[in-house]
């Protein structure tokens, strides 16, 4: 069992990456630390706790974040997500609070207490992560890992860019905490549009119709999200829950190895991600092609189990 950190910023398909996350035998989650990205960050804050007590899941901390990119404003993407950023899908307002601790000492504590134990799975801009790195510079050597979703390689058709032609939503609202991440030097697996974008790994109303049949709590809510994408978009993407399955059943992914470089600044190529040739400094594993059908029937089946 991978014991995990979510840092995330629900967001329709994070809120499915959490409950992917807590209906898996193969991970525990420690805690979730929020970002602001698809929404500010006390919407994501709530969102996280939202999710969490519907499923009546108690035992699990949510400490916020960063409101704001380190270099740019933030620009949310409540346009795509609905404005509750969980596609109106309906559930109460929290009534636990956020942890007490910010989101980069909250980390850094659960990693000091269990190094090499604990891996990170980042599903939105990486400022949380880049704070706790510059902070705490022995944690990229502490953690177990860190699996991102973020990025777009063109590797295959579906790696172009999701917020421009060449940038991915996490990277382009972030782009220099994602640099100081990538060039941390610790074990990353990245996830990105080259993968997520396959037309295989989404959810059509046929998934959706499967999702309706059960009467759990976990299904109700994710069919809310599911049917939201459906009718605004024609399919759920399903980008951050495919960041997770790296974690559960890693031959549902290939991956090459490669140095990357992000694009920083506020040029017309922020926040594009870019295969460098390979030198001395540690590659980043990248996703390059994923077997969609069979992602699809593992998130089914751990979202159909009672």
């Amino acid at each position: 069992m991978h014991k995990v950190v979510l840092d995330m910023d629900p967001g329709i398909d994070d809120a499915l990456a959490l409950i992917l996350a807590l209906k898996s035998s193969e991970v525990q989650v420690l805690g979730i630390t929020t970002v602001a990205g698809n929404a500010p960050v006390e919407v994501t804050s709530a969102n996280a706790r939202r999710v969490l007590e519907y499923l009546n899941v108690e035992s699990i901390p949510v400490a916020m974040g960063a409101a704001n990119p380190l270099n740019h404003p933030l620009e949310d993407a409540l346009s795509y997500h609905g404005p509750d950023g969980l596609g109106n899908c309906g559930l109460a307002m929290p009534l636990t609070p956020v942890h007490a601790a910010k989101a980069w000492d909250f980390l850094a504590r659960l990693v000091l207490d269990a190094p090499h134990e604990v891996t990170l799975v980042a599903t939105g801009p990486l400022t949380n992560v880049a704070c706790a790195f510059e902070r705490y510079p022995e944690l990229p050597g502490l953690l177990a890992g860190l699996v991102l979703m973020g990025g777009a390689y063109g590797l295959t058709p579906y790696g172009k860019g999701n917020r421009t032609p060449f940038a991915e939503f996490n990277i382009w609202q972030d782009p220099e905490a994602a640099h100081t991440v990538v060039k941390s030097g610790m074990d990353i697996l990245a996830v990105g549009l080259d993968v997520t974008m396959d037309p295989a790994a989404c959810l059509n109303s046929q998934h959706l119709e499967q999702i309706k049949t059960k009467q759990t709590q976990a299904a109700h809510v994710a069919a809310r999200l599911v049917e939201f994408g459906i009718e605004h978009r024609g399919c759920c993407r399903m980008h951050d829950p495919l960041a997770l399955a790296a974690l559960l059943d890693a031959s549902l992914l290939d991956f090459i190895s490669a140095k990357v470089e992000v694009v920083t600044g506020n040029d017309w190529d922020r926040g594009a991600t870019r295969i460098l040739p390979p030198d001395s400094s540690r590659s980043v594993q990248v996703a390059s092609a994923v077997d969609g059908p069979r992602f699809v029937r593992l998130f089914l089946s751990c979202i159909l189990e009672e």
